[in-house]
């Protein structure tokens, strides 16, 4: 059974660690790599309609992925656009929020965090980690909140419905944090943490070994 220790590190890790910036190896083919123009975290992501669009193809890319490798290289390409909010200031101001966040400053970072989503409110990581953040101050109800309007933005955004399961399974409703790990599954089969949570949680919500 998953402790609500390890819950809250899982939650934390999934939505409030700033994407990676390195890109590991085991590209194997044009299947599995992302595209050049978009493997380096300095180029532009052009147009909020080519970024939604190159996130389509790389969450198809993401979902058919061979291998751990081949698919941590291109979720790396994913987080990177996560961050890119099309707004310089925007950027500054996550960029700003996760050095307060991993510096226990929770005050400051969730007062930089209520401007982002002003700001911006069609960003889904704005409330990805805005709902991170509530989680960690056990505000469920607004982390919940925040997690559906990530969602509704960006409904393949694994971390946030990766988030959604652990959330869920705090509340105590093992169902609903089963069906949210398979979700975040679809999308990237290849996410541990969350193989490792459906195995638990299939175990003890169907009553089924793995």
């Amino acid at each position: 059974m998953l402790r609500r220790s390890a819950l809250g590190l899982l939650f934390f890790a999934a939505l409030s660690v700033p994407a990676v910036q390195g890109e590991p190896g085991g590209d194997n083919g044009p299947q599995a790599s992302a595209p050049e123009k978009f493997r380096s975290s300095g180029e532009k992501s052009g147009t909020e309609t080519e970024r939604r669009q190159l996130l389509g193809e790389l969450y198809d890319r993401l979902g058919k992925a061979e291998n751990p490798d081949s698919a941590r290289l291109i979720a790396s390409a994913i987080e990177k656009l996560w961050l890119r909010s099309g707004s310089d200031t925007v950027d500054l101001l996550m960029s700003r929020a996760g050095v307060l966040i991993m510096g226990a400053q929770p005050g400051t970072a969730l007062h930089i965090l209520n401007s982002i989503v002003e700001l911006a409110p069609g960003y889904s990581e704005g409330w990805a980690r805005r709902a991170a953040l509530y989680f960690n101050l056990k505000e469920f109800s607004k982390s919940l909140d925040d997690l559906r309007q990530a969602l509704a933005i960006d409904p393949s955004h694994y971390k946030a419905i990766q988030g959604l399961g652990f959330l869920m399974l705090e509340l105590g409703d093992k169902k609903a944090a089963l069906q949210a790990v398979r979700k975040a599954l679809k999308v990237y089969p290849h996410l541990e943490a969350a193989r490792k949570a459906e195995e638990e949680l299939t175990r003890e919500v169907e009553g089924q070994s793995i």
